[in-house]
């Protein structure tokens, strides 16, 4: 149980780099699970039906309050350098995390965990072509912010 908490967490953590935000919408989307148990237990995989509910409370939670940036954006420098220590390069990832929209950075997430496409698809009640879409952009947005902190560097 701890494991699927702490998986869950960190998942909701990928999307809002806030630990009280994401922790409100676990917390509200476990009341809601267990209000809803009969239906749930019931799901081929509970545990996705409980990800997708706390996603879509933070999603909730963000129109109500509008994600606060934890990393001032004035802090990252122009041209990208090689981070110079974990802190750094924590602070470039959620810079660059910040750059995509909210269902890619789901979408992102969840390839990081290792799940497949159609695992995303389910988990994030999205169409398997909508999931490997985003993962195509995802991967040209990062393209272009790469090549663009690279235009000084030799080929």
């Amino acid at each position: 149980m701890t494991q699927n908490y702490s998986r869950l967490l960190k998942f909701l953590l990928r999307q809002c780099f806030d630990q009280h935000l994401a922790e409100d919408a676990l917390h509200e989307a476990l009341i809601v699970t267990m209000h809803k148990w009969e239906i749930v237990s019931k799901h081929e995989r509970p545990l996705y039906w409980v990800r997708r509910t706390a996603w879509h409370k933070l999603l909730t939670l963000d129109d109500k309050q509008k994600w606060k940036d934890t990393v001032p954006l004035e802090s990252i420098p122009e041209e990208p350098a090689e981070p110079t220590g974990s802190q750094e390069a924590e602070m470039v990832l959620r810079f660059l995390l910040r750059q995509l929209p909210l269902q890619q950075r789901a979408v992102l997430a969840l390839m990081v965990e290792g799940d497949t496409d159609d695992q995303i698809a389910l988990q994030l009640g999205l169409a398997i072509t909508t999931v490997r879409t985003y993962k195509c952009e995802v991967r040209k947005k990062y393209r272009s912010l790469y090549r663009s902190g690279d235009e000084g560097s030799p080929a």
